[in-house]
């Protein structure tokens, strides 16, 4: 553990104001190719960051036809037999009236820029949510643990310092592009990134993918840093600031800036910016702030309100308000110490609300015994981009020495204050109380296994994330007697602008699968059949949502498009399509070496939220929901992935 007396020195309060001045002068970290002098990159690519931006396809616009029919298809798992009656009606009316105007508009508009049909609307559907960020929109990534034990102050100033080496490499364009390699005996030889980058910008896409490599949209990294989602009356805003060299840090609802680079751009020394750490978390332990000063609550609140108080704020605290908005990206050094795998969720999903601040595009948070997660803004980015970040950052800092003893910083920790009128107290008070008693109302339960593993699987050639897949389903018919409306995010990043498609587990195969297996008189072999079709299937819908052929971003952007107009068809207001875009199962996964788990939020009050992963070794699903017994829903799934092995290996 880190020593460090109360003699290492802090900027005295309302030093926040000169923090800003000198943002102002300084120029942001040059673009031109070249690292600052005297500090590495996390590597130099050959080929620069964006160069294959100018070619990506653009993601395709489904038929109508094809979308109406997948929609019949994918509502027959779910609907009664009055609902899918009444869903038809609905179906065959707008596919000979509004239907057909409204595809050809979404057509034509869309042939009017180079960019994706969805991402426009997109933005606007997270910007104009007036529901709070608090468990609707902010997942948490969890780190694993370092091989050899630190300090938070410590941990915390390694993974600033590594974000840096990421921004620095970013911002220098040569940050190797985000590329998908179905094969990797072509497009991963030493003469691949040599022969890219001297095709030009306008086909280097086509030439990439002629090997056998398929480049991603790199369009959300531009929001990943200074960057910040600003509340406002009907609709948000993103609010990137250019220049800062800070980042916020907040402990015991305290806040302070830390600048992290220089004024030539460079990232200032580690031992340094260790000491600022450690030296925060002993002025915060010391003299935490009162609780009814603890501003972060405000940003859990609904959008309208959060954005009316901040309104109120802004006269007495713009210059706070403004290095929080321009910070880098902000860091918690939480006073919680989680060790459970659903402790560790819990205070990186959501934690105390004391020392977060949910606008920022991502939030650094490190616990009390060093571990660490990001929490991120969704509106701005999705998986990949975080991922990457995520991914590089973690290797990186395990290359950096964890430091023991902490040394005074040269640029100390300015701390930025609040003057709160008793109003705004009050407010603090009561978005605290909201807080604690929306938290008291989830539940969250974890099913950690080794029934299933990626390995075994895949030696049965079952897909993994199908069997996984089709857990959830066998898991909900057996505990509620039906199958609803499920979500499983797929990228659509291969495409310009691409954000994610909706995949439909629920489907008429998985519904067989899971009456099948709920049947005591079937048979090993009609379960064996009713699960290998109900998991290809799944495979086979996957593929269809990657390649932006699935249908929920095509009928949300007709759906758009008529609202824009002053007029939704009954399509999209009738109950049975209501029910159908209601996810009752929301679930996402992601896959890498650095990651230990992650968790999201219930969508709506009766979603069982599921964030999972598969590995060698085995499988866990965390379960979130709004008292719905999470603790139930898991065991349905570890025993439905006890039967669908034992049944796999019976054959």
């Amino acid at each position: 553990m880190a020593i460090l007396t109360s003699a290492v020195p802090l900027a005295r309060p309302g030093a926040a104001p000169r923090l800003l001045a000198r943002l102002g002068a300084r120029a942001r970290f040059s673009t031109a190719g070249s690292a600052a002098p005297g500090r590495e990159l996390l590597h130099t690519s050959r080929i620069p960051t964006h160069h294959f931006q100018d070619s990506l396809p653009k993601l395709p616009i489904p038929k109508l036809e094809a979308s109406l029919l997948q929609l019949r298809y994918f509502a027959g798992a779910v609907l009664s037999k009055e609902e899918l009656e009444e869903l038809d009606r609905r179906i065959a009316s707008f596919a000979v009236r509004e239907g057909p105007r409204l595809q050809a508009e979404l057509v034509a508009r869309d042939q009017k820029v180079y960019s994706s049909f969805i991402s426009k609307p997109w933005f606007n559907l997270y910007l104009s949510d007036r529901r709070p960020l608090l468990l609707n929109y902010n997942p948490q990534l969890t780190f694993k643990d370092e091989p050899s034990p630190s300090s938070q102050a410590s941990r915390a100033a390694r993974l600033a310092y590594s974000a840096m080496t990421f921004l620095r490499t970013l911002e220098a364009k040569v940050l190797e592009p985000d590329v998908f390699h179905t094969s990797p005996e072509r497009s991963k030889q030493p003469w691949w990134p040599e022969v890219m980058r001297l095709l030009p910008r306008g086909v280097s896409f086509y030439g990439a993918a002629a090997s056998g490599a398929f480049p991603l949209d790199m369009s959300q990294y531009a929001n990943l840093f200074r960057s910040t989602r600003v509340p406002g009356a009907e609709k948000d805003f993103l609010r990137v600031s250019e220049g800062s060299c800070h980042v916020t840090v907040q402990r015991g609802g305290r806040f302070w800036a830390v600048e992290l680079l220089d004024e030539d751009g460079a990232t200032r020394p580690l031992e340094q910016i260790h000491g600022a750490m450690q030296a925060i978390i002993d002025a915060a332990d010391s003299q935490p702030a009162p609780p009814d000063e603890a501003v972060g609550f405000l940003t859990s609140l609904p959008r309208d309100e959060w954005a009316a108080l901040r309104t109120s704020l802004l006269p007495d605290n713009r210059a706070t308000i403004d290095a929080i908005d321009s910070a880098l990206f902000s860091i918690s050094l939480d006073t919680e110490a989680p060790k459970t795998v659903t402790e560790v969720c819990r205070c990186f999903l959501h934690g105390s609300g004391v020392d977060r601040w949910l606008d920022k595009s991502f939030q650094l948070i490190v616990s009390a015994n060093a571990k660490a997660a990001v929490n991120f803004e969704h509106s701005w980015g999705d998986g990949v981009a975080v991922l990457r970040f995520f991914n590089e950052v973690y290797n990186d800092s395990l290359s950096l020495p964890s430091l023991s003893t902490a040394k005074a910083p040269v640029s100390p920790p300015s701390r930025l204050d609040w003057r709160l009128t008793p109003d705004l107290k009050a407010a603090v008070t009561d978005a605290a109380s909201r807080f604690a008693s929306t938290i008291a109302s989830t539940d969250l339960a974890a099913c950690e296994t080794d029934v299933f593993t990626s390995g075994v699987l895949k030696g049965l050639k079952l897909s993994p994330d199908g069997m996984m897949q089709m857990a959830f389903q066998l898991a909900h018919m057996r505990m509620h007697g039906s199958l609803v409306s499920t979500y499983e995010s797929a990228s659509t990043s291969a495409f310009k602008h691409g954000r994610t498609e909706t995949i439909r587990s629920a489907t008429p195969e998985a519904l067989q699968f899971a009456a099948t297996f709920c049947d005591p008189a079937a048979s090993s072999s009609a379960r064996l059949d009713a699960m290998k079709l109900a998991v290809s299937n799944h495979s086979r819908i996957t593929r269809s949502a990657l390649m932006g052929q699935g249908i929920d971003r095509h009928l949300f952007a007709l759906q758009d498009l008529a609202s824009s107009q002053g007029e939704v068809p009954p399509l999209f207001t009738c109950k049975p399509y209501s029910k159908l875009t209601r996810f009752i199962i929301s679930t996402s996964t992601l896959a890498s070496d650095a990651l230990e788990n992650g968790g999201f939020g219930p969508v709506n009050e009766d979603c069982y939220a599921v964030g999972y992963g598969i590995r060698d070794h085995g499988c866990r699903s965390l379960v979130m929901t709004y008292g719905r017994d999470s603790q139930g829903f898991a065991e349905h799934i570890e025993k439905a992935m006890v039967d669908m092995r034992s049944t796999a290996q019976k054959a």
